[in-house]
């Protein structure tokens, strides 16, 4: 289904938006996609390309520079985030805001925000109250490294609390717009999917996924050589949040989950693997499908 796409370049948050819309097939859908000065101009145009083509609903989407996001091997030299919010979501309530961190060669048209994110979450929109957040890897696309760089990110737990500032400014200037003055309890969950694992991995150690209100960690088929035992070492296996390993029966993420759940004397309540068995479920999938698996926004 095609939708109206609008699109609001803001150089600052202060400054006044300038607006230009794209009439398309079904102008009953509209969705504002407001971009930062700066952002890679590609990003923007197949962020807007992948709503037009998936989501039913309308939205608003702000795209911004990553903070910390300076990247000399970025075509951009500056990495970004996504923020996109349902319109349907009402942020002066009680909000899961959902980290996705994607793998190699991701922040990619179709295969983070088309088959990856958008598949999943645009069909909750309506039923779940929920801000997404894509946050551009060492190793995106983009990149001159686009499979190498795994961990380099958040390398400080100040860095990961910078970032986690930025997305909330970016949740206040939006609820203003909406007339209300403030946000409700914020629930962070974090997916990291494939080399995403490295992410979550840098996280633990540093202690930053544990300093913000998360409730939930999935690993979509990312648990690669000894990222999920050094996590579990880090502030995750002390912190009671509740971990999902989704893992392809026979892979590499499948045999090192096995081998640290094997080293466990007793596995505690908040960690749970889901082993997929193949041919159905290989990594393409389990990353399609990571939302469904892990049951990621039930609770709401």
């Amino acid at each position: 289904m095609k939708s109206t796409l609008f699109f609001t370049l803001a150089l600052l948050f202060s400054l006044p938006a300038i607006s230009k819309p794209t009439v398309t097939s079904n102008p009953q859908i509209t969705h504002t996609i407001n971009f930062q000065s700066g952002v890679n101009k590609k990003l923007v145009k197949d962020w807007s390309l992948s709503l037009d083509k998936i989501s039913t609903s309308r939205s608003t989407t702000y795209i911004r520079k990553k903070n910390g996001g300076k990247d000399n091997l970025h075509i951009s030299k500056h990495r970004d985030v996504i923020v996109w919010i349902p319109e349907s979501t009402n942020l002066s309530k009680k909000t899961n805001v959902v980290l996705w961190f994607h793998g190699h060669y991701g922040f990619f048209r179709k295969r983070t925000f088309e088959d990856r994110t958008l598949k999943q979450f645009v069909p909750l929109a309506s039923g779940k109250n929920f801000v997404l957040v894509i946050p551009e890897m060492p190793w995106s696309i983009h990149t001159r490294t686009p499979s190498k760089r795994n961990g380099m990110l958040w390398i400080k737990k100040e860095g990961f609390l910078s970032f986690i500032n930025q997305v909330e400014n970016i949740l206040h200037s939006h609820l203003k717009i909406s007339s209300r003055d403030s946000l409700g309890s914020l629930q962070y969950k974090v997916v990291g999917h494939s080399a995403g694992g490295s992410t979550i991995r840098r996280l633990s150690v540093n202690g930053g996924i544990c300093a913000i209100n998360t409730s939930l960690v999935v690993w979509s088929d990312s648990s690669y050589g000894s990222w999920l035992k050094n996590a579990w070492e880090g502030c995750l296996g002390k912190s009671g949040i509740k971990i999902k390993v989704i893992v392809s029966k026979g892979d590499s993420p499948w045999r090192q989950a096995s081998l640290f759940k094997n080293s466990l004397n007793k596995i505690p309540e908040n960690l749970e693997f889901l082993v997929m068995k193949k041919p159905r479920w290989t990594h393409k999938i389990i990353g399609d499908n990571a939302v469904k698996i892990s049951k990621l926004l039930e609770d709401i």
